[in-house]
């Protein structure tokens, strides 16, 4: 069986891997380096050596078993990390970070301030109300914007902690995050223990010497199976076959190809889609993010006692219609040298000055609303048409797990076995069923 697998993300490089061993498999990646957000480099910081990623950055065991066990199975290191949350809103004037009352309350006056009191306590009100809901099904059907209404959250609340923090960890616009499906949103909050306010929260992990160490050892499997630098132009079927043109103008005929690309991209490959395929696919959007490598304080909180691993940049007004930004803080991350302060920003409101930048990337993340989350449930029905199969992080919420079930989701619908999938989700049809469409 001859497969085909474009995209070297972590969608594409786990059903690679998955059927290495079953299959007659060709992984494509257009860019010059394998790995999508895996993505680590090295800098000269001051003099002095380091290594940090600036896409995928952390993990943990019970939300990500597929990617721990990959790390396992390949041998990869990991270390301890930290996933703690800084708010810096209004150009400063706002500062408070989550993780003990001294930092909730970096600013003194906040004590004594009503509405800021009041509104956290409205955040640990919506620790114990939201998984109540999720449970109850109270929030199903709902918009984010909704159910904030329907339980009477405060303007604050709204504003000052769950948009930015949405808007952060999907890489979102807040005002975009109020069309949000609430019982998404208040799922993947329980799955990630984001509902522990003050308390300590699971232990989070990152890869020793970056996430290119498990991209390097599946690329070191594949071997010369793996083609970096080749991308595809155009899938269309016929004569039973897949059929993929290359950008070079060169062409390959193969039983089943694995689009492991974002959803807007994979309709855009796809030129023979049929109706249902177009609709399902045309629901799936994308945002552009910035992402710049750099040394610059001014685009961390004013005050470092709220200095945290994600912190959330917010202008207020002017932040409408426009991505969140957020500064990682990879010393906290990495555990890097602490005395060499080093960030990810994501989509900066200010500049930071030039010779304080390593490097600058573009990374683009899934946009959600009620119509992605419904083509979703629809892309099963068009798996393997035509022999034509969808893998991304698109697929799920939108992170590095989420990509890599997808992918060996696909795999295990081929044939594929492999003993270090802990979790390849809900059995697809087969080919021979799907040869029927």
């Amino acid at each position: 069986m001859k497969i085909a697998v474009i995209g070297s993300g972590a969608a594409g490089l786990g059903a690679a891997l998955a059927l290495s061993d079953s299959a007659d498999v060709m992984l494509f990646e257009r860019d010059a380096r394998f790995g999508g957000h895996a993505n680590t480099v090295e800098i000269n910081h001051t003099g002095a050596a380091m290594v940090v990623d600036t896409g995928f950055i952390v993990y943990n065991d019970r939300n990500y078993p597929n990617l721990a066990a990959l790390f396992q199975h390949l041998g990869v290191a990991t270390k301890w990390s930290d996933m703690s949350f800084g708010f810096s809103l209004g150009d400063g004037r706002l500062e408070y970070a989550c993780d003990s009352p001294d930092k909730v309350f970096a600013q003194r006056r906040n004590a004594f301030n009503p509405v800021f009191v009041w509104g956290f306590r409205e955040v640990l009100r919506f620790c114990k109300v939201a998984p109540r809901d999720l449970a109850a099904g109270r929030a199903a059907g709902l918009s984010l914007g909704g159910w904030l209404a329907e339980r009477r959250f405060s303007t604050w609340f709204r504003e000052r902690f769950i948009l930015p923090m949405g808007g952060a960890i999907w890489s979102t616009p807040t005002d975009r995050m109020m069309a949000f499906p609430a019982e998404s949103f208040l799922r993947f909050f329980a799955n990630h223990d984001l509902y522990t306010g003050l308390d300590a929260a699971m232990r989070w992990r990152t890869v020793e010497g970056g996430s290119r160490e498990y991209v390097s050892r599946v690329i070191d499997r594949l071997g010369a199976r793996a083609h970096c630098g080749v991308g595809a132009a155009a899938v269309t079927r016929a004569g039973g076959k897949a059929h993929v043109r290359f950008e070079d103008g060169s062409e390959g005929a193969f039983d089943h190809v694995i689009l492991a690309v974002h959803g807007p991209q994979a309709r855009a490959l796809l030129t023979d889609r049929d109706a249902e395929e177009d609709a399902a696919l045309g629901a799936f959007r994308t945002a552009a993010n910035r992402a710049i490598l750099h040394r610059d304080a001014r685009l961390m909180p004013k005050r470092r006692k709220v200095w945290s691993s994600w912190n959330l940049m917010s202008q207020g007004a002017g932040d409408k219609g426009r991505p969140v930004a957020v500064s990682y803080w990879m010393n906290r991350l990495q555990s890097l040298d602490p005395s060499r302060d080093l960030f990810v920003t994501l989509n900066p409101h200010i500049e930071p000055e030039p010779e304080k930048v390593f490097a600058e990337f573009a990374y683009a993340h899934p946009l959600y609303d009620a119509h992605a989350f419904e083509a979703q449930g629809a892309m099963d029905a068009l798996q393997g048409r035509g022999g034509v199969w969808h893998a991304g992080a698109w697929l799920g919420y939108g992170f590095h797990e989420d990509a890599l079930r997808s992918g060996v989701r696909v795999a295990a619908a081929l044939g594929a076995r492999p003993d270090w999938v802990r979790d390849a989700g809900a059995p697809m049809a087969s080919p021979l069923a799907v040869a029927a469409q």
